[in-house]
């Protein structure tokens, strides 16, 4: 915590990170965009992995009319770039860069939070109308159509939140769904499964049926993921926490590079400007009270050096013009705050 190369490491690393993941990320996309059946063929016979096939059904599906691929490239690229920024703040000491990439990962956090935590989780949660609107056009609009991402994402909704439609089942009349299966109330989603992989129903009748005896979900999925959120209440808002606390740790770490402090130093070098200056004069003191001032071996000898217990500090000897004999030393503190003091007798010329 004492020393420079602490926040230097640490967010080295952790953008070298996120850097090779990004890269995998864009590779995967570009990949699949030229040739999905080459990507599938060449990795599952290296893995032999079934998430292969998921991977890439997923990332070829479309949201409204463009492929996924087209909004995860660009976001990759971007991961990568701001990741670049930060290794060349820490590994390189690029100022710019640093700065640069506390503006980039501020920017990303901030409306990743805002789509996730405020559009997503926060009005539903409040029950807002606006929000339940949009779900039911979005529904209506695009469910039920060949490998689109929101009728993946509904789909997956209803099977594993156990409910039908946005606040019933009428909310699927007039979608593409309902205008290739006339003959139907509701998809197989809605009904409770014995086999959730082969979507196999309980009920012979279900999708055609609204009688007692048919097994289906009755609730919305409006209703099921506010009651969602609220048993989960504890365990995102620890989510949100720590991923600020992450955040602010990163751009501490950061502001650290920037000033060329150690971590402690700049944030007592930033406590000090809120200091009267009473406070400065005496933070300064004690400051100046720990130094020991030797001699360099410079020609010149005008320019000596200040060293204390871990890092050495530079200390200029200033001669008044109008004044030979008298004679001062320009020390930069650790606290940001400079001091002008006579010079000892014994270094005087």
């Amino acid at each position: 915590m004492h020393s420079i190369n602490l926040p230097r490491t640490c967010l080295g690393f952790t953008n070298i990170l996120f850097f090779v993941l990004g890269t995998i990320g864009f590779v995967i996309c570009l990949w699949c965009a030229v040739n999905t059946d080459f990507f599938r063929d060449v990795n599952y016979t290296v893995t032999k992995s079934s998430v292969v096939d998921t991977i890439a059904k997923f990332i070829n599906m479309k949201l409204w009319v463009t492929p996924v691929t087209m909004i995860l490239i660009p976001i990759t690229v971007l991961a990568m770039m701001t990741s670049c920024c930060g290794v060349l703040g820490a590994g390189c000491k690029i100022k710019c860069a640093i700065k640069s990439y506390i503006f980039l990962s501020t920017g990303l956090s901030a409306i990743a939070f805002w789509l996730f935590f405020i559009t997503g989780i926060y009005n539903i949660y409040t029950n807002n109308d606006r929000t339940r609107n949009s779900m039911q056009v979005s529904l209506h609009e695009y469910y039920g159509k060949e490998n689109d991402l929101i009728t993946f994402v509904w789909n997956y909704i209803m099977i594993n939140h156990e409910c039908c439609g946005v606040v019933t089942y009428r909310d699927f009349y007039g979608s593409p769904w309902h205008k290739a299966h006339p003959g139907k109330l509701y998809p197989v989603q809605c009904c409770v499964l014995s086999n959730v992989t082969t979507l196999k129903p309980l009920s012979k009748d279900c999708t055609v049926s609204l009688g007692p005896d048919t097994l289906w979900h009755k609730s919305g999925c409006f209703l099921a993921l506010q009651s969602a959120i609220i048993r989960n209440k504890g365990k995102i808002i620890f989510y949100i926490v720590l991923i600020g606390i992450m955040y602010f740790i990163v751009t501490l770490f950061a502001y650290c590079l920037i000033r060329g402090e150690p971590l402690l130093g700049s944030m007592a070098g930033k406590f000090t400007d809120f200091l009267p200056p009473k406070g400065r004069a005496d933070a300064a003191k004690s400051n100046n009270n720990n130094i020991v001032v030797t001699p360099s071996n410079m020609s010149l000898g005008n320019v000596m050096y200040n060293t204390t217990e871990h890092h050495p500090k530079r200390v200029v000897k200033v001669v008044s013009a109008a004044n030979p004999f008298q004679s001062y030393s320009f020390t930069p503190n650790a606290y940001g705050q400079e001091t002008m003091r006579p010079y000892p007798q014994s270094y005087r010329y």
